[in-house]
């Protein structure tokens, strides 16, 4: 709880945040980007490499970045991470295994509690484990900042809604 706790206040805080995932990892980013951007949070998700080392170097203090691996050891999310932290930037990782090569860059590390083998890479459980931990904090934050989030659903809601048939 003191961690959540700590990504909550981080967040609702931060300039500019990031949500970097690569494989089923990357989906989950992308729902992340669309659950935050609905409460008025300054968001993205990038899911290419290159993008997301670029995006990372323009992050700097005040701004966060969440990488997203359930296995703690994709390359790709935690080379782009070390960019960020570099750069100035605040670290969430959201893994499954607590002493992974992505906790070591991670200033705050929050654990899920779904498990994929290598060979089982994009496990409806693990991906499930992942949305679950956002959505208790994207949640938290709408509440804390009713006003807020209210404002911003309505806006986004209007600004899609001659979308639909």
């Amino acid at each position: 709880p003191e961690q959540v706790e700590r990504c909550v206040e981080l967040l609702q805080q931060a300039g500019t945040i990031h949500f970097y995932g690569v494989g089923t990892s990357a989906v989950t980013a992308q729902d992340a980007k669309y659950a935050f951007l609905r409460i008025g949070l300054r968001v993205d998700a990038m899911s290419e490499s290159h993008l997301q080392a670029m995006a990372a170097a323009t992050l700097g203090p005040g701004d966060v970045a969440v990488g997203l691996s359930v296995s703690g050891s994709t390359k790709d999310t935690i080379d782009s991470l070390k960019v960020a932290k570099e750069a100035g930037a605040t670290i969430i990782c959201i893994t499954h295994y607590r002493r992974s090569p992505i906790t070591n860059v991670a200033d705050i590390t929050l654990l899920t509690a779904a498990q994929e083998g290598p060979l089982q890479g994009g496990s409806l459980a693990a991906k499930i484990a992942q949305l679950h931990v956002l959505d208790v904090i994207c949640t938290t934050i709408a509440l804390r900042n009713k006003e807020k989030a209210l404002t911003y659903k309505e806006r986004t809601a209007k600004a899609v809604l001659e979308r639909k048939y």
